[in-house]
């Protein structure tokens, strides 16, 4: 969003140094402000919540501050600049009435987590509203294994979880059933931009997952009242620009609040479960004995299924042994990682990266899953997992026995997505 803002927290950037003295030793002292964008329900009109943005100095390139995030990212110093916003977030909701008890959304890397110095002030009854960690869609893509664990820490806190920049790659889409967010952003191309055959895209998928899940979206640069028609068209029922900003609105007693809106969490959204995929499988289904043999065109017809994704998909399997994974498998699986949103291969022995582009994990002594061969395919509009237990046959290969599970279950194929997910490294920056 642009730098446009309702409301400043002022003295509540980082004035003494000792929370973002990297950036400001490079800007110069308290040139770092917070500023609260108002975000507003689209039908009431009602201020329903803001969004904390850290701006630089007023006459520099650095006073939007999209443009003050992509310099600190470059500069490798995001986390200095997420201590900033956060510490200005914390003190400007604590002194500022017309922020207190709104939800306050707040974007943090995942990297940054760790060094919050105090995580519970926000959403936790101490006066000021529900927190909204805002996460980028760029994390979501490059490490959803790390960001998975990440959000099923803070949604312990009682924070609910939005997804930025939603519409700007494919791959975000394929995440978004796994990340489970209550709220979804819609990047601002979308409200600017002619629809084409991706905009479709993107409204398909987001509607499917909205559906599903009762999250709320969000449409940001919303900067004239035509905007508002097209984030509304878009299925969004919530916004945030310089439309907004510039009239300066004020949030409503809540007792005279019409909107229905809230951007609370459940503890258990998004939870991620240990459990292997056939033990989540055969809970209240019935199991099928099968050779090998048709349980390999099983696979090899969910694998075509999603290599027709277009960058939407999400493929997990696990082999039992790496000397299951053949190099003709590898190599059908190097070509749907081309294809795919992500594609990770699991397996006793294996690689970090089997095939190119796929990840890889080596599974560890005692798991379940070690007995396990599993395909899982996730996107938008087609979900299957096939989750089959090995029965210990000697026999020749073909013929070995297993017990298998093939579902479409949307919600059962989530929950085994994450529990491979869970068996995933913490994946290398660039991937």
């Amino acid at each position: 969003m642009t730098g446009e803002s309702s409301t400043r927290a002022q003295g509540s950037g980082a004035g003494d140094g000792a929370v973002g003295g990297g950036l400001e030793s490079i800007l110069g002292p308290n040139s770092l402000h917070t500023d609260f964008a108002p975000i507003v329900d689209l039908l009431t009109n009602e201020v329903i919540g803001y969004e904390a943005n850290v701006s630089g100095p007023e006459n520099s390139a650095f006073r939007d501050p999209s443009a003050l995030a992509s310099a600190a990212r470059a500069m490798e110093m995001t986390v200095d600049l997420d201590l900033v916003r956060w510490a200005g977030a914390v003190d400007g909701a604590a002194k500022m009435e017309s922020v207190q008890d709104l939800p306050l959304f707040i974007a943090i890397d995942p990297d940054t987590l760790p060094h919050l110095p105090d995580r519970g002030a926000q959403g936790s009854g101490n006066g000021t509203g529900t927190a909204v960690l805002q996460l980028d869609e760029t994390a979501l893509i490059r490490r959803p294994a790390q960001l998975l664990r990440a959000v099923a820490d803070v949604r312990r806190l009682g924070w609910a979880i939005a997804v930025d920049h939603v519409g700007v790659r494919p791959e975000s889409l394929a995440l978004l059933p796994l990340l489970e967010p209550d709220v979804v952003k819609l990047d601002r191309s979308l409200i600017t931009r002619s629809p084409g055959r991706f905009t479709a895209r993107v409204v398909n998928a987001v509607a499917a997952y909205t559906e599903r899940t009762g999250a709320i979206v969000m449409a940001e640069g919303i900067d004239t009242e035509e905007g508002v028609s097209v984030a509304l068209a878009l299925g969004a029922r919530v916004g945030q620009g310089r439309y907004f900003t510039e009239q300066n609105p004020t949030p409503v007693n809540s007792a005279e609040r019409t909107s229905p809106l809230n951007f609370r969490t459940s503890p258990d959204r998004g939870s991620m479960l240990r459990t292997s995929p056939y033990q989540l499988a055969v809970a209240g289904r019935d199991s099928k004995p099968s050779t090998k043999r048709l349980l390999v065109e099983v696979s090899k017809g969910l694998e075509s299924t999603a290599a027709q994704s277009l960058q939407t998909a999400v493929i997990l399997g696990s082999f039992e042994q790496s000397k299951h994974f053949t190099p003709l498998t590898a190599h059908r699986w190097e070509v749907m990682a081309t294809r795919a949103a992500l594609v990770g291969a699991l397996a006793v022995g294996m690689d970090a990266e089997p095939a190119p582009r796929v990840r890889g994990a080596n599974l560890e002594l005692n798991d379940p899953v070690r007995d396990e061969w599993v395909v899982v395919v996730l996107s938008p509009h087609f979900s299957a997992v096939l989750a089959a237990k090995d029965l210990g046959d000697t026999g020749p290969e073909m013929q070995r026995r297993f017990s298998y599970v093939l579902s479409h279950d949307p919600q059962l194929t989530v929950d085994c997505a994450r529990s491979l997910m869970l068996r995933l490294p913490v994946e290398r920056t660039g991937l």
